[in-house]
């Protein structure tokens, strides 16, 4: 009887802690290829010659709003948070 009880309390550990070893396991990522920018990505902003950035807002809030090219949304999403002070830095 003891064996069959310390089977039993095996088992239920092992399944109890499989899903939260399964867990800790790095997630696999897809990972893409961009063999060229996106056309949307100039007309976010531009670069001066002498280093002044001008950025485009209208463009910005459109791309954010629509989710039009998937590539330069995250782009425009932290440019928008930077300018309402809504980005907080990874730590």
């Amino acid at each position: 009887m003891n064996a069959y009880r310390l089977a039993l309390a095996l088992m239920l550990i092992a399944a109890l802690t499989a899903p939260a070893l399964a867990q800790d396991q790095p997630k696999s990522l897809k990972t893409l290829r961009i063999h060229e920018p996106s056309p949307a990505m100039a007309t976010l902003y531009a670069i001066d010659q002498d280093g002044t950035v001008r950025i485009d807002w209208p463009a910005v809030e459109t791309l954010a709003a629509t989710k039009a090219d998937r590539t330069v949304l995250p782009l425009a999403q932290l440019m928008l948070a930077i300018r309402d002070g809504t980005w907080k830095p990874a730590r």
